[in-house]
């Protein structure tokens, strides 16, 4: 669940994993109803985010030796938010990776109320062990991973896990198939869709991308919800240009999404834009 989305927590849980290629596994955390992926090679196991908590997170590592008795190499988290990134103190011994914006990410203000709404303290926050700017690779004995920052969307950090012999892609939250997209005050509105694009590039008819919350998708479903999140962009520069007030924006918007997808959106997609159109920003004559 991302740190914007308010809720009562219902108690922390794991579905068994389940196949969704050779030695590729997923399973889902509550109650955020995330994906967790594991990746299997000869020596070694990737596992691709840690759920809400350390204490979540010390039940998902357990539960790996239901599907392998390979030791576990790394782990990556996709982006900063709670349902991701917040197991990572169940890891002290395994490098962990991330995008280098998460571990700000994980100190600041929002990441703390988050971290107080499910009752944990600010020390359960871990940073990652290493932070990545573009791309890196993990060697598993029989079969590469590869992990690449294409550019921002969801979070300004999101990264992409990549099995190439599998023809799999884990896309964390750029792609949600359980319901739409969020939009959130640490989005990228005006650059999704260009992070999309790269997805799609990395895509044949027979990929499939595991998004951040349900089943896994083909690159139909990726061209459609690019589709969707360029409007999003088109719609917020459209109200910009002609004047309407960051305010007045989420009501006289025409979105793709509902409203609450929407909603947190608004202000870094306006702040994106400054100095386009919105009355009191627009500059005026004389400039000198």
């Amino acid at each position: 669940m991302d740190q914007w989305r308010t809720s009562a927590r219902a108690p922390e849980s794991l579905s068994p994993w389940r196949a969704v290629a050779d030695r590729v596994w997923v399973c889902t955390a509550e109650p955020a109803t995330v994906n967790l992926g594991l990746v299997v090679g000869s020596t070694g196991a990737l596992l691709v985010d840690t759920g809400s908590s350390p204490e979540q997170g010390r039940q998902l590592r357990a539960s790996i030796a239901s599907v392998t008795d390979v030791a576990l190499q790394a782990v990556v988290v996709t982006h900063a938010h709670d349902d991701h990134a917040f197991g990572l103190g169940a890891f002290p011994d395994v490098p962990t990776l991330a995008h280098e914006s998460v571990a700000g990410r994980l100190e600041c203000a929002d990441a703390r109320a988050s971290a107080a709404e499910l009752g944990l303290i600010p020390g359960d926050l871990r940073a990652p062990s290493r932070g990545l700017a573009v791309a890196a690779s993990v060697d598993l004995g029989d079969r590469r991973v590869e992990i690449a920052h294409l550019g921002a969307g969801h979070t300004e950090g999101d990264l992409l896990v990549i099995v190439p012999d599998a023809d799999l892609i884990f896309v964390g939250d750029l792609l949600e198939s359980a319901g739409p997209p969020w939009f959130g005050p640490d989005s990228v509105p005006h650059e999704w869709a260009a992070t999309l694009d790269g997805v799609i590039g990395l895509m044949t008819a027979g990929t499939r991308a595991v998004p951040g919350h349900g089943e896994p998708v083909d690159r139909e479903f990726v061209f459609d919800a690019r589709g969707r999140v360029a409007a999003v962009s088109g719609e917020l520069t459209r109200l910009v240009d002609t004047g309407v007030a960051e305010t007045d924006a989420l009501a006289a918007g025409e979105w793709p999404y509902p409203e609450e997808h929407i909603a947190g959106g608004i202000a870094p997609g306006y702040a994106a834009l400054a100095g386009r159109g919105v009355k009191g920003i627009r500059p005026t004559l004389p400039l000198a």
